[in-house]
């Protein structure tokens, strides 16, 4: 927490709490980071849902709300989303959103515990999310 408020202090990353309504409970964290303001790229990531919240649909309302913010207010072209290779559920759930895989990048990063991660890349870019949003986030439009 420490370090994403850091991050926030210095304009790096944007955090933010996901709160369910629902529940009426903090249900995790989410970001914007790896901010590109020149090449109008942005990185949505760092995202914990605690798993009492998992299957709730919360993390699709959650990232529609980035994106939606990504594309019509900050008006990028392109968001970026990546994960640790050997994450299928985050695998699955990103390009669950629309997102296209990329590629992976091997070696990229050394976890927490000092092992060795692949990294999987994936993105949406302008020009597709409105097709995005009628599609896959249609049930959501109206979410604030």
């Amino acid at each position: 927490m420490d370090a994403a408020l850091e991050e926030r202090l210095a304009k790096a990353s944007y955090p933010f709490l996901i709160f369910d309504k629902k529940m009426n409970c903090v249900a995790g964290s989410t970001r914007f980071g790896s901010i590109s303001i020149l090449n109008k790229r942005i990185e949505i990531g760092w995202t914990w849902i605690h798993p009492k919240h998992h299957g709730t649909g919360l993390n699709k309302a959650c990232k529609y709300l980035l994106l939606q913010f990504a594309f019509e207010v900050l008006k990028v072209n392109r968001v970026e989303l990546k994960t640790d290779a050997l994450n299928l559920q985050s695998r699955k759930a990103i390009l669950k959103i629309g997102a296209t895989e990329e590629g992976i990048f091997r070696k990229h990063q050394v976890t927490s515990m000092g092992r060795i991660r692949d990294s999987v890349f994936f993105s949406i870019i302008n020009t597709e999310w409105e097709n995005i949003k009628k599609t896959i986030f249609k049930d959501l439009s109206g979410i604030k």
